[in-house]
C-alpha cells in the first residue's frame, strides 16, 4: 500500500513538469523540393548561421507552430517535432530533427518511416552538423548519384615513402614533397 501511495504521489508531482516542459516550444519546419524536411526547435534559439546553412542546402521555411511530443514509426524513441498533420500536409516522409541547446551545441535526430526515429546520445557543434546534414540527405536519396549532395573537403595529400631499408618506412601528412632517394618509391594516396 505504501508503494502505491508513493507512485501516485510521484505521478502527481511529475505530471505537471512533463506538461510544462513541452508546452512552450515552437518549431520551425524547413522543406526542400524533394520533400525532405528539417525541423528545428525551439524556434527562438535558431541563430543566423544555422538558418543560413539550412537555406544554403535549398531548404526554405514552410511552417512553424507549437511542437508536439511524437514517437518514431516503430514506437521506439520520442522527441518534440512538428505535428503529424503538418508532416502529411507537406508530404514529408523523411526529415531531420534538430534541437538547439545553445549556439554551440545541438542534438540532431533522423526520422525515416523504415528506420523509425533515431536520436543521438551526445550533442553536436555547428561544424559537425554542417557535415552530417548533407550525408544524411544522401542516405535519404539512396544510390542515385545524380541526386547526391556534393560535399567539398579540402584535404592535404598524404605521401607514403616505401624504402628497402629496414625500419625506414614512414607515413604521414607532409607539407612539402618528400625527398626521394635512390631505391625509394613514392606513392600518393
Amino acid at each position: 500500500m505504501r508503494f502505491i501511495t508513493t507512485l501516485i504521489a510521484l505521478a502527481l508531482f511529475l505530471a505537471p513538469m512533463q506538461v510544462w516542459a513541452g508546452s512552450g516550444y515552437d518549431y520551425q519546419l524547413y522543406k526542400n523540393h524533394e520533400n525532405y524536411g528539417i525541423v528545428v526547435f525551439p524556434k527562438k534559439f535558431i541563430f543566423k548561421e544555422l538558418s543560413d546553412h539550412i537555406a544554403s542546402l535549398s531548404f526554405s521555411e514552410v511552417e512553424s507552430g507549437k511542437a508536439v511530443m511524437r514517437r518514431g514509426s516503430k514506437n521506439e524513441n520520442e522527441t518534440l517535432m512538428m505535428p503529424l498533420e503538418v508532416q502529411k500536409k507537406h508530404s514529408i516522409e523523411k526529415f531531420i530533427v534538430i534541437q538547439v541547446l545553445t549556439q554551440y551545441e545541438m542534438l540532431a535526430g533522423i526520422y525515416d518511416p523504415e528506420w523509425g526515429l533515431t536520436l543521438p546520445s551526445s550533442p553536436f557543434g555547428l561544424e559537425a552538423l554542417k557535415q552530417n546534414i548533407p550525408k544524411t540527405l544522401n542516405v535519404f536519396r539512396g544510390s542515385n548519384p545524380q541526386r547526391q549532395t556534393r560535399m567539398q573537403y579540402i584535404e592535404k595529400p598524404i605521401f607514403v615513402i616505401f624504402s628497402r631499408k629496414r625500419d625506414y618506412n614512414v607515413s604521414g601528412i607532409l607539407n612539402t614533397q618528400p625527398i626521394q632517394r635512390p631505391g625509394d618509391t613514392n606513392a600518393r594516396i
